[in-house]
């Protein structure tokens, strides 16, 4: 029963030091924020923005705002591909092209913002 009980403390732990987590060093990471709108210019809400594949917003709030906490670190040359998760777009709207940014460490790199058009 320990046993079982201390594995399912190890493994919550490294669940809580996954994406977005405030416990991980910021050495390593950036922050990724924008705004999600129609192409009318209104907030959109409940859209995933994500980093390469990885680490991922929470949905979108009525004000169509992200942030993604944990952006591991990019080099200018090779950037951080950022995109929307195209299952989480609203319908009547097409998924707007991803944008490569640099992620630099301990910095928040805003206004990476998303125009959604209807699609």
């Amino acid at each position: 029963m320990r046993l079982l009980i201390a594995t399912v403390l190890a493994v919550s732990a490294l669940v809580a030091a996954g994406c977005n987590s405030p416990n991980i060093p910021p050495g390593n990471y950036g922050i990724v924020s924008g705004l999600v709108t129609s192409s009318k210019g209104q907030p959109v809400a409940g859209v995933v923005v994500q980093a390469d594949y990885g680490p991922s917003s929470p949905p979108t709030g009525p004000d169509g705002r992200y942030t993604i906490n944990t952006v591991p670190i990019s080099s200018a040359a090779s950037g951080t591909t950022i995109s929307i998760l195209p299952s989480s777009v609203p319908s009547g709207y097409g998924v707007p092209p991803a944008q490569n940014i640099q992620v630099i460490a301990g910095q928040t790199t805003p206004n990476v913002n998303f125009v959604l058009s209807p699609g």
